[in-house]
C-alpha cells in the first residue's frame, strides 16, 4: 500500500507508508505523522519541498541528513527509522516526538528546575554526538522535541558536520547556524567542534531563564557581530546564581568552555551542590534521577503542548572590525554549495520555520533548469526568493552560481523578455539587499555596506540608488 496526501498540487506516493496527518511545514521539507505498515508503528515522515528536489545539491544533502542522523542512536537524540526516494518524492522517516518544541515551552514559561532537566538533557545527547566526531551547529529552541515522558531530545542534525571532515567550511560565507545562537568561531566561519555547539546551548540556557535570546538587534548581520564583541550576557537577579553556567558556556574562546556535554553536567552539578538557592529547586516527590545528571523537575511537571510540532525546523567574521563584519555579511547572504558531510539548511529565525514555496509540480530530478519551462523556472526562483525574504537573511537569492533566485528569474526573461513575475522578483530581491546595505552604512560599516548592495547589484545592475550608495560608502571608508 502507498502512502498518498496532496502536498500543494502534488500528489505523494510512498510505498509502506500510510499518511495519517500533517505536522508541519519547514522550508526544506513537510512533515507527516505516518504508519510505518511493515512494522505497524507511528512515524515523523519528512518529505522534501517538491521545488527543492528538481536540485540534485538538495537531494543529496536532504538523503546525507538522514544516513548522518541513523548513525546517532540515543535517548536524546532523534531515531531515523528510513531515508530514501520514490520517483521524484525524497522521505526520511524518523522517530515521532509528540511533546512539542522547546521553543513552546520557553514561549509558556518555564520553571528554573525545568530549565536545568532540558540542558541537561541536551548536554547528554551533544556528549554522544561529538564522542561519535559529530557538530551540530544549529542547536536551537526549535530543534529540540519532548517525548511524552518529558525527556528532551535534539533533532535535525541536517547541517551536522563530521568534525574531521576538510572542507570549504572554514572559508568566508560558509558559516552556517542561527544568528540568535551561533558560537564567536562560527560566526566567524572558522572551524568548529563540539564546543561550539556548547556555546549554541549557553545561548539557549540563557533564553530559557530570560525568555529573551542573549543578544538582540534589528538584523541579523549585528547579532552575529555581537556574539563576537559584546561581553556575556547576565541574568536577573531572580537566576543570577546560575551565571556561572552561562559564563562557561558561552565563554568567547572555545578553550574557556566546558570540554563536553558532560563536563558541562558536573558543572550544574557542583552548582546545585554549592549554591544556597538551589535548595528551593531540589527534587520534588517521585521525581526520577536520570544517570549522569540531575533530574529535577520530575516527569508529571512538563508543560504540556497541545499541538505536535514537525520533526526539525529545516535553517552567518578576520582582521579589523569592518572585515569581521564583512565576513559574517557573506556568510548570511550566501549559501555555501553541498558539502559531502553538510545536508539540510537549517531555519534563519528561532521562532517560525519559513514557508514552503507556492503550488509547484515536482519537475525530475535529473532535469538541468536550462530545459525546465518557464513555469517551473518562476516556481523554483519564487522559491528560492521566499525563503530568502522571509528568512530576513538573503539565502538562496544570489547563491548558489545558477541555482539562485536572480539567476533563474534572469532564465525566464532571457526566454521571455519582458515577463512581469520575474521583473517583479527581481525588484523585491534588490530593494531587500538596497535595505541591508543602507542600515550598514548607517552604522557606519562601510565594508560590509558595500559587499551587499554589490549583491542587489546582481539582481537590478542599472541601480543607481546602489551605485550611489556603494561609491558613498567607499568615499566614507577612505575618509573622503
Amino acid at each position: 500500500m502507498s502512502a498518498t496526501v496532496l502536498l500543494k498540487s502534488v500528489d505523494i506516493h510512498i510505498p509502506g507508508y500510510k499518511i495519517l496527518r500533517p505536522l508541519g511545514e519547514g522550508g526544506m521539507a513537510s512533515v507527516f505523522l505516518a504508519m510505518q505498515e511493515s512494522l505497524d508503528r507511528e512515524v515523523a515522515l519528512k518529505v522534501m519541498a517538491p521545488a527543492l528536489a528538481a536540485n540534485s545539491e538538495f537531494t543529496d544533502r536532504f538523503l546525507k541528513e538522514g544516513r548522518i542522523t541513523a548513525k546517532l542512536s540515543h535517548p536524546n537524540l532523534v531515531t531515523v527509522f528510513d531515508i530514501g526516494s520514490h520517483g521524484s518524492v525524497y522521505y526520511l522517516a524518523a522517530e515521532y516526538i509528540p511533546g512539542g518544541t522547546l521553543r513552546e515551552k520557553i514561549n509558556l514559561g518555564l520553571s528554573i528546575a525545568e530549565t536545568l532537566d532540558i540542558v541537561c538533557d541536551v548536554a547528554r545527547g551533544l556528549h554522544f554526538a561529538h564522542q561519535k566526531g559529530f557538530v551540530h551547529r544549529d542547536v536551537k529552541p526549535g530543534n529540540i522535541l519532548f517525548k511524552l515522558d518529558g525527556t528532551a531530545v535534539l533533532a535535525d542534525f541536517g547541517i551536522a558536520k563530521a568534525m574531521d571532515a576538510k572542507s570549504g567550511a572554514t572559508m568566508a560565507g560558509a558559516s552556517i547556524g542561527t544568528p540568535d545562537y551561533m558560537s564567536p568561531e562560527q560566526a566567524r566561519a572558522e572551524t568548529v567542534d563540539g564546543r561550539s555547539d556548547l556555546y549554541s546551548m549557553g545561548a539557549m540556557l540563557y533564553e530559557m531563564l530570560t525568555g529573551e535570546p542573549p543578544y538582540q538587534a534589528s538584523d541579523p548581520f549585528t547579532v552575529a557581530l555581537m556574539h563576537v564583541t559584546q561581553p556575556v550576557p547576565q541574568l536577573p537577579a531572580e537566576s543570577a546564581w546560575l551565571q556561572p553556567l552561562i559564563d562557561s558556556l558561552m565563554a568567547k574562546t572555545p578553550e574557556n568552555r566546558p570540554e563536553s556535554g558532560e563536563a558541562f553536567i558536573g558543572e550544574v552539578e557542583g552548582l546545585l551542590a554549592s549554591s544556597p538557592e538551589a535548595a528551593g529547586i531540589q527534587q520534588r516527590p517521585g521525581a526520577k534521577k536520570k544517570a549522569g545528571g540531575p533530574r529535577l523537575s520530575g516527569s508529571t511537571t512538563r508543560v504540556s503542548v497541545a499541538t505536535p510540532s514537525p520533526l526539525a525546523s529545516p535553517m552567518v567574521i578576520g582582521g579589523g572590525l569592518a572585515a569581521v563584519l564583512a565576513i559574517a555579511v557573506a556568510g548570511y547572504v550566501l549559501w555555501p554549495k553541498a558539502d559531502p558531510t553538510i545536508t539540510t539548511a537549517p531555519d534563519p529565525t528561532s521562532v517560525d520555520p519559513s514557508q514552503l514555496p507556492p503550488e509547484v509540480l515536482i519537475p525530475s530530478p535529473t532535469v538541468p533548469t536550462d530545459e525546465l519551462d518557464v513555469g517551473l523556472l518562476l516556481e523554483q526562483a519564487d522559491g528560492f526568493k521566499q525563503r530568502g525574504l522571509e528568512g530576513r537573511d538573503g539565502r538562496y537569492l544570489t547563491f548558489p552560481d545558477d541555482e539562485n533566485a536572480v539567476a533563474l528569474y534572469k532564465r525566464v526573461l532571457d526566454k521571455e523578455p519582458g515577463n512581469e513575475r520575474a521583473s517583479s522578483g527581481l525588484v523585491e530581491i534588490r530593494d531587500f539587499f538596497e535595505r541591508g546595505a543602507r542600515g550598514l552604512c548607517d552604522r557606519q560599516l562601510y565594508d560590509p555596506c558595500i559587499t551587499i548592495a554589490e549583491k542587489g547589484l546582481l539582481a537590478d545592475p542599472d541601480s543607481q540608488a546602489l551605485k550611489q550608495l556603494i561609491e558613498d560608502a567607499n568615499n566614507k571608508r577612505l575618509g573622503n
